[in-house]
């Protein structure tokens, strides 16, 4: 694939989990979500964490070491929920900057962890935002509406990368799934979620 696509993928994945966030009414922050350990105020605040740590990488900056552990993130902490989407949202387009050039998707690149190939990384954040944007809509009652090409493209990496991710605890695992799922439920399934999940079962 070439970059030019992969930064467009990578764009629009972020402005789909931050208008996911952006839907989310903050009187369900304590609610469910498919991620059996987060909250939905949990996901906001991962997502928060995930588009700063994006941006660094992708400009080959050290990140802020306390991203890995504080909750709420410092960009979050002391302000009032009813701020967080609005705050989450002016992260979104320093993020994407950050790997707007062909040169952020070459050499190697981290985020909070061992160094790989920056153009993996890339598909692993696209694959990762568009599956928090699918997180945040189901457990807010949004219209879950993820465009086909990243769907392929989420399920496309989770097939490659998968098992590495969960052998580093960072994925549940694969949720079985007929042989006729859709695409987007197959790379639900392989990021160790159901696609069958809602708020109402929990």
């Amino acid at each position: 694939m070439l970059p030019a696509t992969r930064v467009e993928q990578l764009a629009q994945s972020i402005d789909l989990v931050v208008g996911a966030v952006h839907n989310a009414p903050v009187d369900q922050y304590h609610s469910p979500t498919p991620c059996s350990v987060w909250t939905v105020k949990d996901l906001v605040n991962h997502i928060a964490m995930m588009l700063l740590m994006t941006r660094d990488a992708g400009t080959r900056t050290a990140s802020d070491p306390r991203l890995l552990t504080a909750n709420p993130v410092p960009l979050l902490a002391g302000r009032p929920e009813s701020e967080w989407a609005l705050l989450v949202a002016g992260r979104a387009d320093p993020a994407a900057r950050a790997w707007s050039e062909p040169a952020a998707w070459e050499g190697e690149a981290a985020l909070g962890g061992p160094h790989m190939p920056a153009i993996t990384l890339g598909g692993i954040l696209i694959a990762e935002f568009t599956v928090h944007a699918w997180d945040t809509a189901v457990a807010t009652g949004q219209r879950r509406t993820i465009p086909a090409s990243l769907a392929e493209a989420t399920f496309a990496t989770y097939s490659r990368e998968a098992p590495r991710m969960r052998s580093l605890g960072l994925l549940g695992d694969e949720v079985p799934q007929d042989a006729d799922a859709s695409v987007l439920d197959r790379a639900v399934a392989l990021s160790g979620r159901n696609p069958r999940w809602a708020p109402a079962a929990h």
